[in-house]
Formats: structure tokens, C-alpha cells, sequence
């Protein structure tokens, strides 16, 4: 069983390099007739730096992270790290958080110095990076504390309920799911009330034409807008996105301060739009639903690791682990995340298709595509990826297969 776990690492890393390398070297033939023209030579040739700049960086993040794992499970590193966190605490709880603790900090300290390359070298060097040193040691530090509240809680609840449960697998599993769906429901609830506003600063936008533009808008497919935000993306990025908040006919809307920068009025208004057709399809709560489904299945998937003494026993531990099942869980749980995102991908990609038809329709055709383009340029959005790379990671369709949609469905612009 060792073996197969180890194994399958490896499997899951040549997996991703190989569709990496496939995607990049696809990316590279000549763009198909709709990506024409997005951008021009000198914005090209700034594309294909920063595609070879991040392909290298992922490539050797990914194997630094991968080796360090292979070496952690062959040479019975959990096994060690149970019986230092055994020893600092009695109760089993205390142990498990301990255990999750160290090992999460260990991942923290590997990735920093990725994060911190990515940031100051590949953003820096193509100028979307606006993030200080004191903003980026901040966004850490708030991340760790938010990683060991939000994290350490539901792993706990998580270990109760096995405690509680731990001689009917399918109670634990039924109520695990349960619990999952809940803190599902509220982390997206709060999302914009708290978690976005402890990285960054919300205010509102000033009264003037495009507010009442955007009310209006709102007001024609029948929702109320109780706030509308301005983010001030631009301390840490030049590149562009909005999105709306809340469920129900009452939302907020988030501009990135460089959405405002770099779109003119019309063009707002179109990705606003967009954002309005997902929430009059109701993409967000089908979305939410899929993932409370997929929820159940990674509670069946740690539920059957804990019954398992043999499984730890492989890597040097004492017997079951609640905090080396979720571990496990981790490992065990990719190659179903792999499955598993072949037909959400393609629900989320025909979801944006609608979005896109529905700006075109509510704020016009020429505005949907003239935003996609910008877009485009302004984010170097890879305009040729490999169908395979599309079909397995992309939640949102290739920019030029938007844009041509769009065209179609309203006539030669």
C-alpha cells in the first residue's frame, strides 16, 4: 500500500507535467483566426516571455514540492512527527491539530520563497506586480491565522464527529457531509462581508453616472444592488476581474480598482453584465450545490482512510491518525479531483458562455467583446491553450472562443 501511494505521487506529477508542457508548446502554434489582432508584436512577444517565465517557475515549484512529499512518506517522517506531537500533548485532539499544525507550517516555509519569486521577480519583471514587502509579509501572516481558525475548526469538528461516530462508518460519513455542507454555505455567505475585506480595502463607489448606470442595470433583470465596492486590487496587481456578492436578489457588487483604470464606461457596464447573468442563471448556488455534492464524496473518501490501522501502520505511525488521514486524504484525493473536474469544468465553462450571451444581449455585443479583449491584454491570457489543458483546468473558455461566440450569436460586428 506504501507503494501505491507513493506511486501514485508520481503518476500525479507527470500527469500535470506533461499536460503543462503539452499546453505550452501547443500555446506557441500560430493563434487561430478569432485570436487575431488581440494582441499586437511587441504585446505577443511579452506573452510568450511571461508563459516561458511562469511554465519554468511552476515546473520547479511542482518538483521541489513533489520530491519533499516522496522523501516525507518514504523515510517514516509522519511517523516521526506523531511521536514528538504525541509528546507535547495528552489529549488525542491537541495531537492531531499539533501534528496538522507542524506539517502545514512545513508546507507554508517550503512554498515562501516560490511565493515570494513569483511576486517580486516574474510579476515584477512584467509589470503586474504592485504588492510591497510589507503588504506581502501581511497577506502571510493573515493567511496563517486564517488557515489556523477556519483550518484547525474544521478539522476538529471533523475529529468529534469521528469520535462520536467512529463504530458506524456511515453515520460519521453522513454527518461529516452535513457539517461540510454547513461551513460551505456560510464561508460563501461571508465571503465578501469578511474575508475578502482582511486583504483588502472596499469603499464605496462615488455617486455619479456610471453608479446610477450600474443600479439601473441591475434594476432591468430585477436585482438591488445594497452596495457597490470599489477593491483596491491595484496594491498588489495591475490585472482586472469583478464580481458580485450574496445570494438572492440582493447583491454587491466588487470593481477592482484597475477595472475601473483601464475600461471605459461601456465596457464596465458589459462585465457587470456578465456577472449578472450568473446570477440570474443562478450559477451560484447550482455551483455551491455541486461542491456540497463533491463534499459527500470526500467524506465517504476520509471516512474509508480512517478505518484503515494498516494504511498508517505503512508509514511508520502507531496505527489510525485522525491528523495523517487528512494527509492522506490530500494524496488520495487528487486523482478524484482529476475525475471529478472533466464535467464541473464543463458545466462552469458553459455557465461563462451563458454570461457572455447574456452581456451581449443586456449591455451590447460590441461593448462583451471589446471587455474580453482588454481583458486579454492587460492579464497576457494565453489565447491558444491546448483543448486537453482546457479540458482538465480551465473553468473559463479560451478569450478568442468567447469572443467568437458572441460574434456569432449577434452577426459580423
Amino acid at each position: 500500500m506504501k507503494a501505491l501511494i507513493i506511486a501514485l505521487v508520481v503518476v500525479m506529477y507527470l500527469i500535470d507535467l506533461v499536460v503543462t508542457l503539452v499546453n505550452e508548446r501547443y500555446s506557441r502554434r500560430p493563434l487561430p483566426p478569432q485570436a487575431r489582432g488581440i494582441y499586437d508584436d511587441e504585446q505577443y512577444a511579452k506573452w510568450l516571455d511571461y508563459s516561458l517565465a511562469t511554465l519554468r517557475y511552476g515546473i520547479i515549484a511542482k518538483t521541489v514540492t513533489t520530491a519533499l512529499l516522496l522523501a516525507l512518506l518514504a523515510f517514516g517522517a509522519f511517523g516521526w512527527l506523531e511521536r514528538q506531537t504525541n509528546a507535547w500533548f495528552a489529549h488525542p485532539l491537541l495531537q492531531t491539530l499539533a501534528f496538522l499544525g507542524v506539517f502545514a507550517l512545513f508546507n507554508f516555509v517550503v512554498s515562501l520563497p516560490f511565493s515570494y519569486y513569483r511576486t517580486f521577480v516574474i510579476e515584477e519583471k512584467f509589470g503586474f506586480n504592485r504588492t510591497t514587502r510589507k503588504t506581502f509579509v501581511l497577506d502571510r501572516l493573515k493567511s496563517i491565522l486564517l488557515t489556523a481558525v477556519l483550518g484547525g475548526g474544521v478539522v476538529s469538528l471533523l475529529y468529534v464527529l469521528y469520535t462520536a461516530f467512529v463504530e458506524n462508518l456511515w453515520l460519521f460519513i453522513a454527518s461529516a457531509w452535513g457539517a461540510l455542507a454547513v461551513i460551505q454555505v456560510v464561508l460563501f455567505v461571508l465571503n465578501t462581508k469578511v474575508f475578502v475585506k482582511l486583504f483588502n480595502k472596499l469603499t464605496p463607489l462615488p455617486e455619479g453616472e456610471l453608479r446610477s448606470e450600474i443600479e439601473a442595470l441591475a434594476g432591468r433583470v430585477g436585482f438591488n444592488v445594497r452596495a457597490i465596492s470599489v477593491m483596491d486590487a491595484s496594491k498588489r496587481s495591475t490585472k482586472l476581474n469583478a464580481f458580485l456578492g450574496g445570494l438572492g436578489k440582493t447583491r454587491e457588487v466588487v470593481l477592482f480598482d484597475t477595472l475601473l483604470e483601464k475600461l471605459n464606461r461601456e465596457e464596465i457596464l458589459s462585465v457587470l453584465a456578465h456577472e449578472l447573468g450568473h446570477a440570474v442563471h443562478k450559477d451560484a448556488p447550482r455551483m455551491l450545490g455541486m461542491q456540497i455534492v463533491i463534499s459527500g464524496i470526500y467524506a465517504a473518501l476520509i471516512g474509508f482512510i480512517l478505518q484503515s490501522p494498516a494504511l498508517a501502520q505503512a508509514f511508520g505511525l502507531s496505527g489510525i491518525h485522525f491528523g495523517f488521514s487528512v494527509v492522506l486524504f490530500g494524496i488520495l484525493s487528487g486523482p478524484l479531483d482529476l475525475l471529478l473536474s472533466l464535467p464541473f469544468n464543463a458545466i462552469v465553462r458553459r455557465a461563462e458562455y451563458a454570461a457572455d450571451a447574456f452581456a451581449a444581449k443586456l449591455a451590447g455585443a460590441p461593448a462583451a467583446v471589446s471587455a474580453l479583449r482588454l481583458l486579454a491584454q492587460e492579464n497576457l491570457a494565453n489565447l491558444n491553450p491546448h483543448p486537453l489543458y482546457v479540458l482538465l483546468h480551465a473553468t473559463h473558455p479560451p478569450i478568442p472562443e468567447r469572443m467568437k461566440a458572441i460574434q456569432e450569436s449577434n452577426g459580423a460586428m
